[in-house]
């Protein structure tokens, strides 16, 4: 059940990344300001093209590196590598906690790049293009989010029992 929700939050997130690209490709001005300086005035711009090549190129890549990488380690022949293990026992539970992981991960990895892309579009929409919100705490968040996501796999591998096959 786990793994059907997060499936529609990584599909439905990355939908909706799409869009948000779109948006505000068509919503930023020419020039996009991407450093400031301690004042919050932009001191470094790219222009609204390469900004939206790049960014759709990094969300094409993640997603797809993700996806293969998924695809390869679901394959992976666990009881070979380690008979001892209850999960590799529970092939079929091992790669669904697999699978169910790597759909979270990208979940909240294009989740996140949702609001870092509107951030920017927000920063941007301004005519003056200052930098006058601190977003350390969502970067922090963000952060923090990732690496619980990161170790959650590890720690239900390593400490728990897999789920009973009736």
């Amino acid at each position: 059940m786990i793994n059907i929700f997060f499936r529609f939050w990584k599909i439905g997130s990355f939908l909706l990344l799409t869009v948000v690209v779109l948006f505000c490709y068509a919503n930023l001005p020419e020039k996009i300001a991407i450093n400031f300086d301690d004042n919050g005035n932009p001191v470094g711009f790219v222009s609204q093209q390469q900004f939206f090549y790049w960014t759709a190129g990094v969300i094409f890549f993640i997603n797809f590196l993700v996806s293969l990488l998924k695809n390869a380690i679901i394959k992976l022949n666990f009881k070979a590598l380690n008979p001892n293990s209850l999960w590799a026992n529970q092939p079929q539970a091992t790669a669904s906690l697999i699978s169910t992981w790597f759909n979270a991960f990208l979940a909240i990895v294009n989740t996140f790049l949702i609001f870092v892309v509107l951030g920017i579009n927000n920063i941007n929409s301004d005519k003056n293009q200052m930098l006058d919100f601190n977003y350390n705490w969502f970067i922090i968040g963000g952060a923090a989010l990732l690496l619980i996501i990161i170790f959650w796999l590890p720690v239900r591998l390593l400490f728990t029992n897999p789920p009973s096959e009736d």
